[in-house]
């Protein structure tokens, strides 16, 4: 075989091997989605996907391996949600959030759920092991919400911004905990998160603010 062919074996070789890796990638999503990380194992991970351990050690390493390529792929995400643009309206900004991340999530159910457990197991979302990871990640993106609703008259300022702030974060944080172990479904996660975020808004609105907030809790109730 002259070196073009060799060099087409090799590449449709490592196509194949990219396309089987990714399928048992996709498998042990769903598997640590619908069942845990507690129950996850790789001979489990092999027998759904009708290879040998050897060859989920060969193609992905250790069961913690698994893990951080989950991990990785969600800080590629999530980074792009959060390079999204900011809004000074807090109707228009907790609307705009919670629908981008309802989004993103519903392209891939089995793949975020499986991915924020394994971040919960690695500490990825524990802010006192990172001093620059996603939990201040997220609340400085909360914060630039709130001081640009200040800033533009939508709200009074009689509660501090740090306040709004850790309790808009927490909406978040909740939902998401509840939607990832299967406690609600993702409607349910857009409207606990959305409901929230507006209230947590509500509690320093201006008087015009203030309508407009339940004037959106009222129609988001009636759904």
């Amino acid at each position: 075989m002259n070196a073009k062919g060799k060099s087409l074996e090799n590449s449709t070789r490592q196509a194949n091997k990219i396309l089987r890796r990714n399928r048992i990638l996709n498998i042990a999503k769903h598997l640590i989605a619908s069942e845990g990380l507690e129950a996850f194992t790789l001979s489990q991970l092999a027998d759904k996907a009708g290879v040998s351990v050897p060859t989920i050690h060969n193609l992905f390493g250790k069961k913690s391996d698994i893990y951080q390529e989950l991990i990785a792929e969600l800080v590629i995400a999530l980074q792009g949600v959060m390079s999204k643009p900011m809004f000074g309206d807090p109707v228009e900004s907790a609307k705009f959030f919670a629908q981008s991340i309802v989004s993103m999530y519903t392209d891939n159910e089995d793949f975020y759920r499986a991915a924020y457990m394994a971040g919960n197991q690695e500490g990825i979302f524990d802010d006192r092991k990172s001093k620059d990871g996603f939990v201040q990640q997220s609340i400085k993106i909360a914060e630039r919400c709130c001081v640009a609703a200040l800033k533009e008259g939508f709200l009074l300022g009689n509660i501090g911004t740090s306040t709004l702030t850790r309790q808009l974060y927490q909406c978040h944080r909740l939902g998401r905990q509840d939607w990832v172990y299967a406690h609600i479904d993702l409607n349910e996660y857009y409207h606990q998160v959305l409901e929230g975020m507006l209230m947590v808004y509500a509690t320093d609105a201006t008087p015009e603010c203030h309508k407009r907030l339940a004037k959106e809790l009222k129609r988001l109730n009636s759904q």
